[in-house]
């Protein structure tokens, strides 16, 4: 992503004008638990390794189910930890990062389940994924979700049907997630407990390109708090407001620039790891 055609700039700055003007909000002050953080981060690094890879890696205490979704480049694995009443679903996305906008679906779909428009391809994976992963869930267990990329945006998803259905949510940590949904509903699921983490540079949380609308109405919009992981080595945090005024903007002025070694996995957890302040257990 080292370029772009004029009429696709023209769309990204038409998409400035809907969500720059007017628009509260800003940087948040409040503290940021990166121990919590890379305990996401780690899992959604894992769930690009085999099965065996993941099972030895955190299956020892608890139990551990993987999946590869058919027909879809989604892996998803569940681990359930009995001693601590906490579960997690782990989504794995497409790892070609080359063809993530080509590949994607762009159209918006009225979810029935979430009482929102959701992305059709990311909402298709979601249901899969919640096929595999809602029976091996255990009633009244603390539930986290994570994932980066396309998997990060299933991840979102899945915590939005997850919050539908009552289940106990806590925190769902995205890196580098696509936007997933349209102003509805991110007014129906603001409160949904969903931090996006996002490296400086990283082109992919702008996507959908789309920006404009679709005959399911309205603009794509980022909903949760947003992480900003700068390229000195600090951080700040944003509401969903600012962080996409802040998104946009930075990117119209940096255009050609984006660099897609930011959207790699391992490059969020090598600055997360020095964040928390820890080793790497790679």
């Amino acid at each position: 992503m080292t370029g772009d055609s004029p009429a696709r700039v023209s769309l990204l700055a038409a998409s400035l004008a809907a969500v720059g003007c007017g628009m509260p909000g800003g940087r948040v002050d409040a503290p940021v638990d990166f121990a919590l953080i890379l305990e996401h981060a780690r899992r959604a690094a894992a769930a690009y390794e085999s099965g065996d890879a993941i099972r030895a890696r955190f299956g020892k205490e608890h139990r551990v189910s993987v999946s590869n979704i058919p027909h879809l480049d989604v892996r998803a694995f569940v681990e359930i930890d009995d001693q601590g009443r906490i579960q997690w679903i782990v989504v794995r996305g497409t790892a070609n990062l080359a063809n993530i906008d080509e590949d994607a679906d762009y159209d918006k779909r009225f979810a029935a389940p979430l009482g929102a428009s959701v992305h059709h391809g990311f909402v298709r994976d979601a249901r899969a994924v919640w096929t595999f992963a809602r029976p091996l869930l255990v009633d009244g267990y603390e539930t986290r979700v994570t994932g980066h990329s396309l998997g990060g945006a299933v991840a979102a998803v899945l915590a939005m049907r997850l919050q539908a259905e009552g289940v106990r949510l806590g925190r769902c940590v995205t890196f580098g997630q696509p936007k997933v949904t349209n102003e509805k509903g991110v007014e129906r699921y603001r409160d949904l407990p969903l931090l996006r983490v996002v490296n400086h540079d990283d082109p992919v949380p702008l996507l959908p390109w789309e920006t404009l609308g679709s005959l399911e109405g309205g603009l794509y919009r980022h909903f949760g708090h947003e992480l900003w992981l700068t390229d000195k080595g600090t951080w700040e945090l944003f509401d969903e407001h600012q962080a996409e005024r802040y998104r946009i903007t930075s990117f119209l002025e940096r255009l050609g620039h984006d660099n897609p070694e930011e959207h790699r996995m391992e490059r969020y957890l090598t600055r997360l790891e020095k964040l928390a302040g820890v080793a790497s257990d790679r």
